[in-house]
């Protein structure tokens, strides 16, 4: 499975000497000659990772959790996507549901962020996934739907998604394997719509991903990737993670 997506969402955990010693740990243990690996640690440790990756010339991919949305006025703490691309960046989120629900991003912020990502040539991983409201309202595909249209306009060629059901997320629970693979295909359809492309758009799948669910999940007919929290965190479980889905594709 050629370009098959791993990414390491560290969310708000790790140290400079944690970066250190997961880079080292995983990619000593990692088979990533049919993989894509994407590393987001928190922000404050692109600088260190980018070190490390740029002086051996590794096979790792950087990508920022977050960038901010307004870059009229000097936001005090902001970071832009200019200087995401300055720390070694070639990916960032946007659009993951702790933001859109800790943080109140709706659809004018989203925007803006991935206005800010394309014109900083940043490649965009957006989130998509229903709550668990949603879900028994049989409103999970509209709600998907609808999180997608905001990409009309953007240049396909820099945005990837990622489907992750929110009430999935870090509780040990995920849909089963048709449900993940029918949501997957349903969102591919999306996208060529919206972009009125037949080019191949990769969608991930996140959502408690673990070494003992990934492969069957990334063996599924419409899923591109994966993205994995607390799992990506542990680079002896991340590494099995990547040869188990190396060896089976």
């Amino acid at each position: 499975m050629k370009n098959f997506k791993i990414i390491a969402n560290w969310k708000m955990n790790g140290s400079k000497e944690e970066v250190k010693d997961w880079i080292s740990n995983f990619l000593d243990r990692a088979d990533l000659k049919q993989l894509d690996c994407i590393f987001c640690p928190p922000i404050c440790y692109l600088d260190k990772a980018n070190d490390i990756i740029f002086a051996d010339n590794l096979k790792l991919n950087l990508g920022s959790q977050n960038l901010d949305s307004d870059e009229d006025h000097p936001s005090t703490g902001a970071i832009n996507g200019a200087m995401l691309k300055d720390l070694g960046c070639e990916y960032v989120l946007i659009g993951h549901s702790e933001r859109r629900i800790h943080f109140d991003e709706g659809e004018d912020i989203l925007l803006k962020k991935l206005t800010s990502a394309v014109e900083s040539n940043l490649k965009i991983i957006y989130c998509v996934g229903e709550t668990t409201e949603q879900r028994d309202q049989d409103q999970a595909v509209a709600t998907i739907k609808s999180q997608l249209r905001i990409l009309k306009g953007l240049p396909f060629n820099l945005v990837s998604i990622a489907y992750e059901p929110v009430w999935s997320i870090g509780r040990g629970v995920t849909p089963s394997l048709d449900s993940i693979d029918e949501m997957h295909q349903i969102i591919k359809d999306e996208v060529k719509s919206i972009f009125n492309t037949d080019e191949k758009i990769a969608v991930s799948y996140g959502g408690s991903v673990t070494k003992d669910n990934a492969t069957s999940i990334s063996l599924l007919n419409w899923v591109d990737g994966l993205l994995v929290g607390g799992a990506s965190l542990n680079p002896e479980s991340f590494s099995e993670i990547a040869n188990n889905i190396t060896g089976q594709n």
